[in-house]
């Protein structure tokens, strides 16, 4: 069975990683105790794990410790004399009970940097495709309106969205630890899709309204129809006729269509990347970031459907019919509730993504992964009423008398015990 367990003092350790080094993979992926172990041999040990793909954590309290602080992933001193020194992270408590919080705050860490890495990508793909669009014909963003997406919500994003802190039960499985992940991959390309699927069918469904009209510098058709796009008729001739005295303005319907749904999708995917449960606390902990979410939501809402002179002139925007600001609205919205359900049920989904992987045979490619396998199917192991002696190719066999008899022990291998010995004994001198 499975449910065993080695124990072994540092004696042991060294007469296996000597003579019967063959073993020490099979014996490490099922080693509970390793005891009474000098300096050399901890980092040995460390070392081994490595090589079988652990990540591996150390914590110790003395100068002997030194070594294996250093070589392992996570050292954690439990004191502040010599070994602190040595190691990235000391604890306040001279105990083991830091181990499981330094675990969850490391994952929530990992989590909460992949999160800005994806807010950061998507942000820039949003705008790279509107910005794409209005390319194509001639016309941008205004100066205002890049100014509100780069200062008011990315800077100040990036700046809280790492604050959540980690969730205070320990899940019993790691997060993804590579960009290149599939579900980290397919949430940048799915949001990216979804993005470039809902700006493009605005750009063009804007075109095919009754009020449209490309809009220039002094251009006639926009100042004789300008009255039709507000409900603020005094307001609307003071903007169009202060917007004629601007020659540097950028005004195009657009511009004005698709910069609240960039904006709304800036807001949109901070959130969707937010996740909390089962490695970060739930979002709403984070009170500055939610509140940085809700104020740039309700600052793009406001100045979407606002019809104040100044605002518009500052914006560079056009004023548009009442339902065609709703219009938009409910685009930006439907496109955040789809990549919600994308991501939380599907992409998050581990129990999916297992059962996908078991259906296409994908498996871990860690080793001691693979040699767990191959112990479960090994009917031999653990070795039990069994002698196994090594032989190096050069000194013979080496036999521990302290574990084993005369009668024990084949009459050949008995004969050339003494002189094997002793050639081994002065040849590790």
């Amino acid at each position: 069975g499975s449910c065993y367990h080695f124990a072994m003092s540092g004696k042991s350790y060294q007469v296996i990683f000597q003579h019967f080094n063959s073993l020490l993979p099979k014996i490490l992926v099922n080693g509970t105790i390793f005891a009474r172990m000098s300096p050399g041999q901890k980092s040995s040990l460390v070392e081994e794990f490595q090589k079988l793909n652990y990540y591996v954590g150390m914590c110790g309290d003395g100068a002997n410790d030194c070594g294996a602080l250093k070589m392992a992933h996570a050292g954690i001193s439990l004191s502040e004399q010599e070994a602190s020194v040595a190691s990235p992270f000391t604890s306040k408590t001279a105990n083991i009970e830091c181990v499981p919080r330094l675990i969850k705050e490391g994952r929530a860490a990992l989590v909460s940097s992949f999160g800005v890495f994806k807010y950061l990508t998507m942000y820039s793909m949003t705008q790279f495709i509107g910005t794409s669009l209005l390319y194509w014909q001639l016309q941008l963003f205004g100066n205002y309106q890049y100014l509100m997406q780069d200062v008011a919500i990315t800077l100040m994003v990036c700046l809280t969205m790492s604050s959540t802190h980690a969730y205070p039960n320990l899940a019993p499985y790691r997060p993804a630890g590579h960009l290149l992940s599939p579900p980290l991959l397919l949430s940048v390309f799915l949001n990216v899709c979804f993005t470039c699927i809902v700006q493009i069918c605005a750009f063009l469904y804007v075109k095919q309204q009754p009020w449209y009209c490309e809009v220039y510098r002094y251009s006639k058709c926009f100042l004789d129809n300008q009255s039709n796009f507000s409900t603020n008729g005094s307001a609307e001739r003071n903007w169009a006729g202060n917007a004629t005295l601007n020659p540097g303005s950028v005004l195009s319907f657009e511009s004005t269509t698709l910069w609240p749904i960039v904006t709304i999708n800036c807001i949109a995917v901070a959130f969707i990347f937010s996740k909390g449960k089962p490695f970060r606390k739930p979002i709403y902990t984070n009170y500055i970031f939610s509140l940085l979410l809700i104020s740039a939501l309700g600052l793009t809402i406001f100045l979407q459907f606002s019809d104040f002179q100044d605002i518009y002139r500052r914006m560079e925007f056009i004023p548009t019919i009442t339902s065609w600001r709703v219009l938009i609205l409910v685009a930006a919205l439907a496109q955040f509730c789809v990549a919600f359900l994308v991501e939380d049920a599907i992409l998050q989904n581990r129990e999916l993504w297992l059962l996908i992987k078991k259906q296409f045979g994908f498996y871990s490619k860690s080793q001691y992964k693979n040699w767990q396998k191959k112990l479960a199917e090994d009917s031999t192991w653990p070795p039990t009423n069994r002698t196994d002696y090594s032989d190096d190719g050069r000194n013979g066999f080496y036999i521990n008398r302290g574990y084993e008899s005369s009668e024990q022990i084949p009459k050949e291998k008995l004969e050339l015990e003494g002189q094997a010995t002793e050639q081994h004994f002065w040849s590790r001198l």
